[in-house]
């Protein structure tokens, strides 16, 4: 399989002990078959404690996020389909490129990290709402 960026080979990597990915060694790309983004959503196995600590810069992630709507639009490994361009989620400000048949999805560099610490924002986020209901009701 190659690379749907540059047509480099992808090489095949073990990511986070558990799940195997396709890593494009030119430009950093990640390709993820169907169902592997969400088997790393649920795995916490790098530690991003540090990077939490830190302020987002949301209005660099914005301007990222803009340009990456207008980049050249790149094909399925697996079907050659143009792959479909979106942000994931709400609010995360990651772009993804993912294939309407369902093959996977197309990670650019960093994007995958950047995901992690959605995932991990998100937690952190969700477990002081229910810290701050379970205090309401127990005021």
């Amino acid at each position: 399989m190659n690379c749907p960026v540059d047509q480099t080979p992808l090489t095949r990597k073990i990511y986070e002990d558990a799940i195997e990915i396709d890593l494009c060694d030119a430009c950093g790309g990640v390709w993820l078959d169907k169902g592997e983004l969400e088997k790393i959503q649920d795995i916490k196995v790098n530690d991003y404690s540090e990077e939490l600590k830190m302020i987002p810069d949301y209005v660099g992630k914005s301007i990222l996020l803009a340009k990456s709507k207008n980049a050249s639009p790149v094909h399925c490994p697996v079907c050659s389909q143009v792959l479909e361009r979106r942000e994931y989620g709400y609010g995360s400000q990651v772009m993804i490129d993912s294939c309407v048949q369902g093959h996977g999805v197309w990670l650019d560099k960093g994007e995958l990290k950047d995901l992690e610490l959605f995932y991990e924002r998100s937690r952190v986020d969700t477990a002081k709402m229910r810290k701050g209901f379970l205090q309401g009701l127990l005021g």
